[in-house]
This record gives C-alpha cells, sequence and structure tokens, in this order.
C-alpha cells in the first residue's frame, strides 16, 4: 500500500539544464554562487569591486564659462560692453582654477575668453579710430 509515506516523499520533476547549452550560458543555482568577496566567474572582479569609490568629476567654474561667452559676444554683438567683461571673468575663472588644485578645469575656456574679449576691444579701436578718420577725411574735403 502506497499511503501518506509515499506522498511526502515524492517531490515535482525538477526543472533540468539541456545538453546543448554551454557552461557560461547555464544559470547559477544559490548553492553554486561564490562568496560575495570573489567574482562570479572566477576571473574578473564584480562592478563593485573593480572601482576604488567614485569621485566627483571635474569641474567648470562659472566665470570660465561666462568668459567664453563673453568673448564670443564681443566678437559677434557688443565689443564695447563684452569684451571688458570677457577680460574680467576670464582672468577670475583662471585664479579659481589656479587656486582649486586641479578640482576645477576649464582654463582653456576662460584664456579664449581673455583672448576674444581682447581681440573685441582691438576691433572696437579700430572701428572708432576709422570712424574719427572718416570724419575728419570728411570735414577736411568741405
Amino acid at each position: 500500500m502506497s499511503g501518506q509515506g509515499d506522498d511526502e516523499q515524492q517531490q515535482p520533476p525538477q526543472w533540468q539544464q539541456p545538453q546543448w547549452q554551454s557552461q557560461w550560458q547555464q544559470p547559477q543555482q544559490p548553492e553554486q554562487q561564490p562568496p560575495s568577496d570573489q567574482s562570479q566567474w572566477g576571473q574578473q572582479p564584480q562592478w563593485g569591486h573593480q572601482q576604488q569609490g567614485w569621485q566627483q568629476p571635474p569641474q567648470t567654474p562659472g566665470s570660465a564659462t561666462a568668459a567664453l561667452i563673453l568673448g564670443i559676444c564681443a566678437l559677434v554683438i557688443c565689443s564695447p560692453i563684452c569684451g571688458p567683461l570677457a577680460i574680467i571673468y576670464g582672468n577670475k575663472g583662471k585664479r579659481e582654477i589656479d587656486a582649486s588644485g586641479g578640482r576645477l578645469t576649464g582654463r582653456g575656456m576662460a584664456q579664449a575668453g581673455v583672448v576674444m574679449g581682447w581681440i573685441g576691444i582691438a576691433l572696437t579701436v579700430l572701428g572708432i579710430l576709422a570712424f574719427v578718420g572718416l570724419v575728419a577725411l570728411g570735414a577736411s574735403s568741405s
């Protein structure tokens, strides 16, 4: 007679891995997982163990960005106002970057703003000189 004793010993059929799957495709069984300090496959460390710690990426000070934007505006829109401001903000940005000890980046942006600011001022001065020269030339001819 096969009473309750047989029912307790009978278990549902277990899923079996198909024979055609290679070893790297087989799912890990809970009893086969390595300890948490070792890698899953025995070759490469896990993602959490690869990095020593998260570091914040270097940042660019706002004055360096402002210098670049003002330098572009000095060449395109309004040289007399944007040129000097680009020089002021560019020098401020370079001082901040130098004082940060490598924590801040963007020195090239600040320098580009300073250069474009000086070019904008030079174009303004040349424009004023050309205007004065034309006015003087027109006044002497009449």
